[in-house]
């Protein structure tokens, strides 16, 4: 049986990944298999993150750092979300307005 060696992350992606784990509303499992790590790490990251009074609640100026790459993952999901949302109103909005008029005051005697 070979072993895997064990992979090595940076404070910054560590921290970086209590970030959002702490302000998405992922889940840890579906957050660790985007990120490419264990939930049993990234719950572990974050035991460690909020005994040390590191999470956003608690963070002094600079403590969190986000990566550029991860911002503009984050805008381009915003602004799927906020499309999709979009296109839900003017459907609800077109809807309404079928239901809501009156079909005997559309000129018949």
């Amino acid at each position: 049986m070979t072993m895997k060696p064990m992979k090595r992350y940076t404070r910054e992606f560590k921290e970086e990944a209590v970030r959002l784990l702490l302000t998405s509303d992922k889940s840890a499992k579906e957050l660790a298999r985007e990120l490419g790590v264990t939930d049993v790490s990234l719950s572990y990251w974050k035991r460690q993150a909020l005994a040390n009074g590191e999470h956003p609640e608690q963070a002094k100026p600079g403590a969190i750092q986000i990566s550029r790459t991860v911002l503009e993952q984050e805008n381009i999901r915003l602004k799927k979300e906020n499309l999709m949302l979009r296109q839900q109103r003017e459907i609800l909005k077109k809807s309404l307005g079928i239901l809501s008029t009156d079909p005997l005051q559309g000129g018949m005697p």
